[in-house]
């Protein structure tokens, strides 16, 4: 992968991380006070309940995700292909990529269930925590991750306070209405030096009603990622495609889809079936993704399913 990406300063990591939280009412700091927060600005309080702080001030703004899925993804994530893949993309690229990996702490924008977290977590990354809009996701991710964990509003930015270190954010952009405005702010709470790593589903003409079932409002071409991140002001240090051996598999799909009525229940059969973990197909594709990943290694691929980015906010000038 491309130059390592470091930060202005070098502190470790302490036992747990510090988590940088600001209020949702007013954008002050937030002050951890178990069992709960308190803002230092407005004074609003925060309760935590069943190890989940709650900041929420009233849902807005579209659904974003579909939470049927979240009672399947613990039982699948770490045997399924697609799964396995990505997360192993996703922690080579930071190992790789990011050269003071060992003195930041990641934060999970939009964790889910929190598969991904937890394996981040087992492998030795620092974790300072995540967040996500759906109770129930969350509610699993507690069994899985130690981790601080917060309920946020759907449709708001992430209540995240200045100074981030290392931010996550996993195949979460594509189900935001304003991509441009959350890597903005993204940048704006990350410290001079900070690095973003994100994934996206590539390819546009592969979008049908599979997609419209996830609630993704677009995929992504490698070129509009990398455009709309610098545009938000980072530095983008490695941007590649992956799951390339899916594309020619997803093309047929989608071709045979367009014979028959295109309907969401069709595509929830379809969807319920990829999810399915059979063995040796199965196994069949975590190994021919393990020899695409080595392949990443060295090279971009021009084409794949999904896309990988690292992106960095430029350090400030001495």
């Amino acid at each position: 992968m491309d130059e390592g990406l470091s930060g202005t300063r070098a502190l470790s990591v302490p036992d747990r991380p510090r988590l940088s939280l600001a209020c949702p009412a007013c954008g002050g700091p937030l002050r951890i006070e178990p069992p709960g927060a308190r803002c230092e600005g407005c004074g609003l309080g925060y309760p935590e309940r069943e190890g989940i702080l709650d900041l929420t001030r009233g849902r807005s703004g579209p659904p974003g995700y579909d939470p049927h899925y979240f009672g399947t993804l613990p039982q699948i994530e770490d045997s399924h292909f697609w799964f396995v893949a990505r997360r192993q993309v996703i922690l080579e690229g930071l190992r790789a990529s990011v050269d003071d990996l060992a003195e930041r702490a990641l934060f999970d924008v939009g964790c889910g269930s929190g598969g991904l977290l937890a394996f981040l977590e087992a492998s030795g990354l620092a974790v300072a925590g995540g967040c996500d809009a759906y109770p129930l996701g969350l509610a699993l991710a507690r069994r899985r991750v130690r981790a601080p964990l917060v309920l946020v509003d759907e449709g708001a930015p992430p209540p995240l306070g200045p100074g981030q270190r290392l931010i996550g954010l996993f195949d979460v952009l594509e189900h935001i209405d304003d991509d441009r405005g959350t890597l903005r702010f993204l940048w704006s709470v990350l410290e001079p030096g900070g690095v973003l790593v994100l994934t996206v589903p590539g390819h546009p003409f592969l979008f049908d009603e599979m997609d419209e079932l996830a609630r993704h409002r677009r995929r992504y071409t490698r070129r509009e990622l990398g455009d709309k991140l610098r545009a938000a002001g980072f530095e983008v240090r490695f941007l590649s495609h992956f799951m390339a051996l899916l594309v020619p598999l997803l093309v047929v799909l989608r071709a045979a889809g367009r014979l028959v009525p295109r309907t969401l229940a069709g595509a929830r059969e379809r969807r319920d079936s990829e999810l399915r973990v059979v063995p040796v197909i199965n196994g069949l594709l975590r190994g021919l993704l393990e020899l695409e990943r080595r392949w990443l290694r060295a090279f971009r691929l021009p084409f794949g399913s999904s896309i990988v980015a690292l992106a960095r906010r430029p350090p400030a000038k001495p």
